[in-house]
Formats: structure tokens, C-alpha cells, sequence
């Protein structure tokens, strides 16, 4: 017997309710927590310099000065590129008129996202092993310098001196409270941490690892105890502050370090130690919008920012990889 059914009649009404989600990572940790400057080329420079070794085998007396030192010998100048980053939006003149679900405006949402793709680019390339790069033309953009090139991932670069190249990092995969320590003793003892606080932007397992420092010591050693609020209905056990012997570290998850362009791969496992003090975003050109000419088809426009990564000085900080 023939029967009407949701599959064979026509004119049923579609329920598209007015939502939509966009579940994509935005915190940006590392442009928030730095510094930002002015650039006024598409290179900028800065110096490092340090002190000399301690001496403290006297003078005898009566003594004249006959040696004079160059206290300027070790200075260095070290620099960056900046890069452009940018997004592009277009809405047909069809599509800006109908009624859309979710959404009282396609242009603005779209220019609204595309506000959103940019600040996440610049957050992964400032994270990230790139190397900078003067623009060639054909294709060979302007690149800015990634923090974990700055390091000396993938190899010191032959810019920075000696004395300013990092060496407080950790390469041997899971991390521990023991090599967790050793990488903060190694930036104590290069630089006595200037800055005096530090915050480490960690990948999740690397987040997921340093949380497990107390749990582990709970284990071995059966000492640890936890006093808590029992209407709180929890316990807590995860790491957002780290105090060892080399001063305080705060830890924050980020899911940004060690990507590749166009890539949506997370580098779990990497984390960069930073001192806010000596780390700058120098910008050529702040966020903008602009709308273009409506050459007949609809509205279209760009958000662009030229901006660049300065390290002041590698030897302050420390990575994870």
C-alpha cells in the first residue's frame, strides 16, 4: 500500500536552527605575553652584549694603569624580518542579501574570521622553527625568524654570537621533574634570570607531563599530601605554577609551537620557556581592514599585519622538543 513518507514527498520545510560552531584553537599565550614595539624597515635590529669574567687576583700596589679594556669588544648586532600576514574575504551580492542561519551579516562574519585566521598565523609563526628571510620576489616572501630557530632548533644561527645563543634547552622526549629542572638550572646559570619570572608555553602532553610531577612523587616517595576544601567536590592535581629552586616558572597549554604553514598538526611534546622581559612583536603595520572596490559581484576585502619577532637575547630563554 502506498504511503507518504519524509523520503518521498516534497515541500517539507528543512530545520536549520541559527547556530554554528567554529571549535578551532585561538589562544594566542606568546604574542599576549610579549612586548610590542615599533618597527620602522623590513629589518630591525638590536644589540647583545655581556660581561666579563669575574677577576679578583688584585693589584699590587703602587700600580699604575697601563692596560686599558674595549668594554664595547662583545657587542653584537642581531635582527629580524618582519612578515605580512594576511587573509582575504569575499561575499557574492546574492549571498549578502538572502537571510543566512547563525548569522546577521556574511560580510561581517567573514571579515570577522578572517580577523581570527591572521592572529592565529602570527601566533604559530612566532612559535615556530622558521627561519627569517629577505623577500627575493617570485614567490620568496618576507619571513620573520621563529622563536624556536631563534633557540638553535635545527641548528644555532650563525647571526648570534656565541655568548648570546640559547643553552638551556631539553631534547630527550618525555619530560621529568629531574629534566625539568636541569633545563631551569641551565638558564639560572647562563643568566641568573634577569627578568625573574618565566612562563613556559607547553604543548598538552608536555602540560599533561609537568601535572604529573606531583603525582609522581606521590608514588615514590608517599609523601605528598593534598588539603582541600571537601565541598568542592574535587581534587586538584594539575600544575598552573611551578616553584623549584631556580625561581618560578607559570605553565600555560598552548597548541601553537613547532607548527608547519598550512599545517594543522600539534607538536605535543614542545614547549618554549620564555622570560616576557626579552621578547618583543615589533609591527611595521597594525591589524587593519580593508573593504575594496565593488567591482559588481559583492563585497570582498583583507585583513593584513606586518610584523616581526624580536629575540632580544636567546641565552634567556629555554625550549622543549
Amino acid at each position: 500500500m502506498a504511503k507518504s513518507t519524509t523520503y518521498n514527498s516534497s515541500g517539507n520545510r528543512e530545520d536549520l536552527t541559527d547556530i554554528i560552531s567554529v571549535l578551532e584553537p585561538e589562544a594566542t599565550p606568546f604574542v599576549s605575553l610579549m612586548k610590542k614595539g615599533k618597527a620602522t624597515g623590513t629589518f630591525f635590529e638590536y644589540q647583545v652584549d655581556k660581561l666579563n669574567s669575574p677577576e679578583f687576583g688584585g693589584v699590587s700596589e703602587g700600580e699604575d694603569v697601563g692596560n686599558f679594556k674595549n668594554q664595547s669588544a662583545d657587542r653584537a648586532r642581531i635582527g629580524n624580518y618582519i612578515q605580512k600576514f594576511r587573509d582575504t574575504f569575499m561575499v557574492s551580492d546574492l549571498q549578502e542579501m538572502v537571510d543566512s542561519a547563525g548569522i546577521s551579516s556574511e560580510f561581517a562574519n567573514a571579515e570577522s574570521k578572517a580577523v581570527r585566521n591572521v592572529k592565529r598565523s602570527i601566533e604559530s609563526a612566532f612559535c615556530s622553527a622558521q627561519d627569517r628571510q629577505a623577500d627575493a620576489g617570485a614567490g620568496a616572501p618576507y619571513k620573520t625568524r621563529g622563536m624556536l630557530k631563534w633557540l638553535g632548533l635545527g641548528g644555532q644561527p650563525s647571526d648570534v654570537p656565541t655568548f648570546a645563543q640559547n643553552v638551556a634547552n631539553d631534547t630527550t622526549g618525555t619530560a621529568t621533574e629531574a629534566s625539568f629542572n636541569s633545563v631551569l638550572q641551565e638558564l639560572y646559570s647562563a643568566n641568573g634570570m634577569p627578568g625573574g619570572q618565566l612562563t613556559l608555553l607547553a604543548g598538552p602532553t608536555l602540560k599533561q607531563e609537568i601535572s604529573n610531577f606531583a603525582r609522581q612523587t606521590a608514588t615514590v616517595q608517599s609523601t605528598y599530601t593534598v588539603n582541600q576544601d571537601a565541598e568542592s567536590k574535587k581534587i586538584t592535581l594539575s600544575v598552573n605554577v611551578y616553584e623549584g629552586d631556580f625561581g618560578l616558572c607559570n605553565i600555560v597549554p598552548s597548541l601553537f609551537i613547532n607548527r608547519t604553514s598550512g599545517s594543522d598538526t600539534v607538536d605535543a611534546d614542545a614547549g618554549l620557556l620564555i622570560d616576557p622581559e626579552y621578547v618583543s612583536m615589533m609591527s611595521l603595520k597594525a591589524e587593519s581592514v580593508t573593504e575594496l572596490e565593488n567591482q559588481g559581484g559583492g563585497r570582498r576585502g583583507f585583513v593584513d599585519v606586518v610584523a616581526g619577532l624580536a629575540c632580544l637575547s636567546p641565552v634567556a630563554h629555554g625550549y622543549f622538543n
